[in-house]
């Protein structure tokens, strides 16, 4: 986790002007945060009032015996890269002025989500090339099989996948994170396209 965090500040403060590095708490069971208390059953997630990435270290192995997803490196990498979307999205103002309490395929909190883990995607694409002052690349090449990784847990986490998988029904107007395919979808727009091509918010409705 130490070395993703410096992957992901090195990436972002050169896309993001006045980019400003996030905490990263690691917790099991539960613990305090400038958005309230948190239980393990939240999962990872970011605070903005505290500008705190939150990892619950549990859920990477129920994000595989329960949901179904890998828990490989590249799959873990994905989540933590997903959360610091948000901490852009924070930071750069993409927050303000959303409906966060309307649900649904279309929603503004859906097409956040969507948006971070594009963010996760691009991040992801650029890292293999990442190199430190030395001209040592951070990671080995990332191959097919750990992208493939990093999209099995796209799609474990997404909002109609885990309804089936905890209540046998699929209620999209209740959805908060969008559809597996969906978050599939914009991790691989990132991937290719950049974090220029993670605008969520531009997409019309009925086409995310």
């Amino acid at each position: 986790m130490q070395a993703a965090a410096t992957l992901l500040d090195d990436y972002w403060s050169e896309q993001v002007q006045g980019y400003v590095q996030p905490q990263v708490v690691l917790f099991e069971q539960s613990t305090n945060t400038g958005c309230g208390g948190a239980t393990t059953a939240v999962g990872p997630f970011y605070c903005p009032p505290d500008q705190t990435v939150y990892l619950d270290t549990t859920f990477f192995t129920a994000l595989k015996d329960q949901l179904g997803g890998s828990n490989e490196s590249l799959a873990q990498l994905y989540v933590v890269g997903h959360e610091w979307g948000h901490h852009i999205q924070n930071i750069t103002g993409g927050m303000e002025g959303l409906d966060l309490q309307t649900t649904g395929p279309d929603s503004d909190g859906v097409r956040l989500e969507l948006q971070a883990d594009c963010y996760a995607g691009a991040w992801i694409g650029a890292a293999e090339d990442q190199t430190d002052a030395d001209g040592n690349r951070y990671l080995e090449p990332i191959t097919d099989e750990q992208i493939g990784q990093a999209l099995s847990a796209a799609a474990a986490v997404g909002d109609d996948h885990i309804q089936e998988t905890t209540s046998g029904q699929v209620q999209p107007e209740t959805w908060t994170h969008g559809a597996s395919e969906q978050r599939q979808a914009w991790f691989t727009t990132g991937r290719t396209g950049g974090p220029q091509a993670c605008d969520t918010f531009a997409v019309p409705a009925g086409q995310l």
